[in-house]
Protein backbone atom coordinates (compact mmCIF):
# COMPACT_ATOMS: atom_id res chain seq x y z
CA UNK A 1 0.00 0.00 0.00
CA UNK A 2 1.35 3.86 -0.25
CA UNK A 3 2.51 5.07 2.60
CA UNK A 4 -0.26 6.00 5.31
CA UNK A 5 -0.33 7.57 8.40
CA UNK A 6 -3.14 8.65 10.64
CA UNK A 7 -1.54 12.30 11.09
CA UNK A 8 -0.21 14.23 8.39
CA UNK A 9 -1.75 16.41 4.94
CA UNK A 10 -2.79 14.79 1.81
CA UNK A 11 0.32 14.13 -0.32
CA UNK A 12 -1.49 16.75 -2.48
CA UNK A 13 -0.66 19.51 -0.71
CA UNK A 14 2.73 19.29 0.33
CA UNK A 15 2.63 19.14 -3.78
CA UNK A 16 0.57 22.36 -4.28
CA UNK A 17 2.92 23.90 -2.04
CA UNK A 18 5.96 23.28 -3.89
CA UNK A 19 4.58 24.19 -6.95
CA UNK A 20 3.01 27.47 -5.54
CA UNK A 21 6.47 28.24 -3.85
CA UNK A 22 9.09 27.65 -6.63
CA UNK A 23 7.29 28.52 -9.46
CA UNK A 24 6.14 31.72 -7.96
CA UNK A 25 9.24 32.71 -6.90
CA UNK A 26 10.36 31.91 -10.55
CA UNK A 27 7.88 34.39 -11.90
CA UNK A 28 8.14 36.30 -9.15
CA UNK A 29 12.18 37.07 -8.70
CA UNK A 30 11.41 37.40 -12.88
CA UNK A 31 8.99 40.88 -12.51
CA UNK A 32 10.93 41.87 -9.61
CA UNK A 33 14.78 42.05 -11.36
CA UNK A 34 12.97 42.93 -14.98
CA UNK A 35 10.05 45.12 -14.06
CA UNK A 36 7.38 42.84 -16.44
CA UNK A 37 5.04 39.64 -16.22
CA UNK A 38 6.60 37.34 -19.27
CA UNK A 39 3.84 33.97 -20.49
CA UNK A 40 7.13 32.59 -22.03
CA UNK A 41 8.68 33.17 -18.37
CA UNK A 42 5.67 31.82 -16.50
CA UNK A 43 5.08 28.79 -17.97
CA UNK A 44 8.47 27.52 -18.82
CA UNK A 45 9.11 28.45 -14.54
CA UNK A 46 5.82 26.17 -14.35
CA UNK A 47 6.80 23.56 -16.16
CA UNK A 48 10.77 23.35 -15.30
CA UNK A 49 9.50 23.24 -11.79
CA UNK A 50 7.11 20.03 -12.54
CA UNK A 51 9.77 18.42 -13.90
CA UNK A 52 12.15 19.00 -11.28
CA UNK A 53 9.67 17.39 -9.10
CA UNK A 54 9.31 14.19 -11.53
CA UNK A 55 12.98 13.85 -12.26
CA UNK A 56 12.96 13.24 -8.45
CA UNK A 57 10.06 10.85 -8.73
CA UNK A 58 12.28 9.34 -11.63
CA UNK A 59 15.06 8.98 -9.54
CA UNK A 60 12.82 6.82 -6.80
CA UNK A 61 11.95 4.38 -10.17
CA UNK A 62 15.43 3.96 -10.97
CA UNK A 63 16.36 3.29 -6.72
CA UNK A 64 13.28 1.12 -6.29
CA UNK A 65 12.38 -1.21 -8.77
CA UNK A 66 11.31 -4.37 -6.79
CA UNK A 67 9.76 -2.54 -4.31
CA UNK A 68 8.01 -0.70 -7.25
CA UNK A 69 6.85 -4.10 -9.02
CA UNK A 70 5.99 -5.28 -5.39
CA UNK A 71 3.71 -3.03 -4.62
CA UNK A 72 2.18 -2.88 -7.98
CA UNK A 73 1.50 -6.69 -7.81
CA UNK A 74 -0.31 -6.18 -4.40
CA UNK A 75 -2.46 -3.22 -6.03
CA UNK A 76 -3.52 -5.79 -8.60
CA UNK A 77 -4.31 -8.50 -6.35
CA UNK A 78 -6.41 -6.50 -4.26
CA UNK A 79 -7.95 -3.61 -6.85
CA UNK A 80 -7.91 -5.75 -10.04
CA UNK A 81 -5.46 -5.75 -12.61
CA UNK A 82 -5.58 -2.97 -14.80
CA UNK A 83 -7.65 -0.84 -11.94
CA UNK A 84 -6.09 2.39 -10.45
CA UNK A 85 -6.00 2.12 -7.05
CA UNK A 86 -6.49 4.91 -4.37
CA UNK A 87 -4.57 7.53 -6.03
CA UNK A 88 -1.39 8.63 -3.94
CA UNK A 89 -1.88 11.95 -4.25
CA UNK A 90 -5.15 12.13 -1.83
CA UNK A 91 -3.71 9.60 0.74
CA UNK A 92 -2.48 11.06 3.97
CA UNK A 93 1.28 11.49 4.98
CA UNK A 94 3.93 12.94 6.66
CA UNK A 95 6.10 15.51 6.30
CA UNK A 96 9.12 13.63 7.46
CA UNK A 97 8.24 10.83 4.28
CA UNK A 98 7.49 13.73 1.69
CA UNK A 99 11.27 13.78 1.84
CA UNK A 100 11.79 10.14 1.31
CA UNK A 101 12.60 9.10 -2.30
CA UNK A 102 11.20 5.70 -1.49
CA UNK A 103 7.79 7.35 -0.94
CA UNK A 104 7.45 8.82 -4.52
CA UNK A 105 7.96 5.13 -6.39
CA UNK A 106 4.20 4.66 -5.11
CA UNK A 107 3.86 7.34 -8.33
CA UNK A 108 5.04 4.56 -10.60
CA UNK A 109 3.40 1.37 -8.78
CA UNK A 110 0.01 3.72 -8.76
CA UNK A 111 0.80 3.86 -12.62
CA UNK A 112 1.80 0.86 -13.48
CA UNK A 113 -1.87 -0.31 -13.23
CA UNK A 114 -2.43 1.57 -16.89
CA UNK A 115 0.88 0.85 -18.00
CA UNK A 116 3.13 -2.30 -16.85
CA UNK A 117 6.26 -0.72 -18.34
CA UNK A 118 6.93 0.74 -15.06
CA UNK A 119 7.30 -2.54 -13.34
CA UNK A 120 9.89 -3.74 -16.02
CA UNK A 121 13.06 -2.35 -15.95
CA UNK A 122 13.60 -3.77 -19.56
CA UNK A 123 10.42 -1.48 -21.64
CA UNK A 124 11.40 1.58 -23.06
CA UNK A 125 8.39 3.25 -20.67
CA UNK A 126 10.63 2.54 -17.42
CA UNK A 127 14.00 3.65 -19.35
CA UNK A 128 13.24 6.63 -20.90
CA UNK A 129 12.00 7.99 -17.33
CA UNK A 130 14.65 6.94 -15.50
CA UNK A 131 17.12 8.70 -17.95
CA UNK A 132 14.92 11.72 -17.86
CA UNK A 133 15.26 12.11 -14.23
CA UNK A 134 19.15 11.59 -14.31
CA UNK A 135 19.78 14.00 -17.35
CA UNK A 136 17.61 16.41 -17.42
CA UNK A 137 17.25 17.06 -13.38
CA UNK A 138 20.08 19.94 -13.47
CA UNK A 139 19.50 21.37 -16.83
CA UNK A 140 15.76 22.24 -16.08
CA UNK A 141 16.97 23.80 -13.14
CA UNK A 142 19.75 26.13 -14.64
CA UNK A 143 16.87 26.80 -16.99
CA UNK A 144 14.41 27.93 -14.52
CA UNK A 145 17.06 30.27 -12.75
CA UNK A 146 18.93 31.12 -16.23
CA UNK A 147 15.73 33.06 -17.64
CA UNK A 148 15.75 35.56 -15.00
CA UNK A 149 19.37 35.87 -13.88
CA UNK A 150 22.11 35.96 -16.69
CA UNK A 151 24.32 32.31 -15.34
CA UNK A 152 24.56 31.79 -18.62
CA UNK A 153 25.06 33.96 -21.76
CA UNK A 154 21.73 33.81 -24.00
CA UNK A 155 23.34 31.67 -27.09
CA UNK A 156 24.54 29.09 -24.73
CA UNK A 157 21.77 29.08 -22.33
CA UNK A 158 19.30 28.41 -25.76
CA UNK A 159 21.98 25.53 -26.64
CA UNK A 160 21.66 23.76 -23.46
CA UNK A 161 17.77 24.61 -23.49
CA UNK A 162 17.24 23.19 -26.61
CA UNK A 163 18.73 19.59 -26.12
CA UNK A 164 17.13 19.51 -22.95
CA UNK A 165 13.49 19.98 -24.29
CA UNK A 166 14.25 18.01 -27.40
CA UNK A 167 14.94 15.14 -25.53
CA UNK A 168 11.75 15.46 -23.06
CA UNK A 169 9.62 16.04 -26.44
CA UNK A 170 11.05 13.14 -28.26
CA UNK A 171 11.49 11.41 -25.37
CA UNK A 172 7.31 11.88 -24.92
CA UNK A 173 6.27 11.13 -28.61
CA UNK A 174 7.92 7.24 -28.63
CA UNK A 175 6.56 6.61 -25.54
CA UNK A 176 3.23 7.47 -27.23
CA UNK A 177 4.06 5.92 -30.27
CA UNK A 178 4.97 2.29 -27.79
CA UNK A 179 1.52 2.60 -25.36
CA UNK A 180 -0.59 2.66 -28.86
CA UNK A 181 1.55 0.53 -30.97
CA UNK A 182 1.92 -1.91 -28.13
CA UNK A 183 -2.32 -1.66 -27.59
CA UNK A 184 -1.42 -1.07 -24.12
CA UNK A 185 -5.00 0.96 -24.04
CA UNK A 186 -6.45 -2.09 -25.12
CA UNK A 187 -6.74 -3.19 -21.38
CA UNK A 188 -7.90 -0.07 -20.14
CA UNK A 189 -11.42 1.67 -19.87
CA UNK A 190 -11.34 4.24 -22.72
CA UNK A 191 -12.02 7.04 -19.82
CA UNK A 192 -8.74 6.13 -18.02
CA UNK A 193 -6.81 6.56 -21.69
CA UNK A 194 -8.21 10.01 -22.49
CA UNK A 195 -8.41 11.18 -19.16
CA UNK A 196 -5.40 10.14 -17.38
CA UNK A 197 -2.84 9.05 -20.05
CA UNK A 198 -2.98 10.93 -23.09
CA UNK A 199 -3.08 14.72 -20.84
CA UNK A 200 -0.71 13.79 -17.64
CA UNK A 201 2.18 13.36 -20.70
CA UNK A 202 0.65 15.83 -22.85
CA UNK A 203 2.60 18.36 -20.49
CA UNK A 204 5.67 16.97 -22.25
CA UNK A 205 5.08 17.54 -25.48
CA UNK A 206 3.32 21.07 -25.27
CA UNK A 207 5.59 22.85 -22.65
CA UNK A 208 9.14 21.47 -24.50
CA UNK A 209 7.31 22.86 -27.90
CA UNK A 210 7.35 26.22 -25.88
CA UNK A 211 11.02 25.49 -24.39
CA UNK A 212 12.30 24.83 -27.83
CA UNK A 213 10.76 27.95 -29.40
CA UNK A 214 12.14 30.22 -26.03
CA UNK A 215 15.49 28.90 -26.90
CA UNK A 216 15.69 28.94 -30.80
CA UNK A 217 14.66 32.64 -29.81
CA UNK A 218 17.68 33.22 -26.93
CA UNK A 219 20.48 31.55 -29.65
CA UNK A 220 19.29 33.72 -32.83
CA UNK A 221 18.47 36.67 -30.92
CA UNK A 222 21.88 36.51 -28.79
CA UNK A 223 19.57 38.21 -26.19
CA UNK A 224 17.18 37.60 -23.23
CA UNK A 225 14.15 39.40 -25.00
CA UNK A 226 12.13 36.24 -25.29
CA UNK A 227 11.55 36.58 -21.48
CA UNK A 228 11.57 40.34 -21.48
CA UNK A 229 8.39 41.02 -23.09
CA UNK A 230 4.97 41.14 -21.68
CA UNK A 231 3.10 43.12 -18.76
CA UNK A 232 5.06 46.06 -17.67
CA UNK A 233 4.73 46.73 -13.96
Amino acid sequence: KPAKSAQGLPCIAYVVAYHALFAGALVGMHARTHGVVSLTQALLAIFLTINVWICVCELSLLAYPRHIKMEAAAFASRYGAHTLPPVFLFQPVRLEQVFSLKYWSVMWSTYSALDPSYTDTTTFGYCVDVCNGMSTLLPSIVCAIGMTYPVLSPRVLGMLGLVSYYQEFYGTVVYYFQFFFNRRYAKLPTAMTLGIVLPANAIWVVMPALGMWASSRLIRDGTFDVFLSGIKL
